[in-house]
């Protein structure tokens, strides 16, 4: 029985739509590799980074991967006290190892941090810190990291001073 210029069409549209979402799957990384482009992926956007004990500077980091196809690079463009932040005062220094990540490589976001002893009258507190990154990631070029530490000892019995 010969089909109808109406069912045809109608296939055509269907066979024409199936090939466009493969298309749009496939870009998207839809085939269970890589992304395309650089792609920076952290186990979240807040990171507890222990104590520091008055007057003494310590190194901590917080790793990245690289999850896509291309060379990743990371700057940290900015560090500032969070708008809750008892002090922030805390981070001395910061950088990026390396500076390019290959693709499915890792990095360090490297803070060099010291509780000043000017703050030690204030006792022990909970300080936090927003870290501004910048990257050739596609989809997310700029992200802002938490970064949460103590200075000092923490009082005996449990209190402290921290907000």
């Amino acid at each position: 029985m010969p089909r109808s210029k109406r069912s045809t069409g109608w296939a055509a549209i269907a066979a024409a739509a199936l090939v466009a979402l493969l298309l749009v799957v496939t870009a998207c990384g839809g085939n269970g590799g890589p992304a395309a482009g650089a792609r920076l992926a952290l186990d979240g956007d807040e990171f507890d980074l222990g104590s520091i004990a008055w007057e003494v500077s310590v190194q901590r980091t917080v790793s990245f991967q690289n999850e896509g196809d291309e060379p990743l690079t990371v700057t940290i463009a900015k560090v500032r006290p969070a708008p809750d932040a008892a002090c922030g005062c805390g981070v001395e220094g910061s950088e990026v190892r390396p500076a390019t990540v290959p693709a499915g490589g890792t990095g360090e976001l490297v803070f060099t941090l010291r509780a000043p002893d000017s703050m030690r009258p204030m006792g022990f507190m909970r300080d936090k810190m927003l870290v501004e990154l910048e990257s050739n990631d596609p989809a997310a070029p700029e992200r802002t990291i938490t970064l949460i530490f103590d200075m000092g000892a923490k009082p005996e019995g449990g209190s402290d001073n921290a907000s």
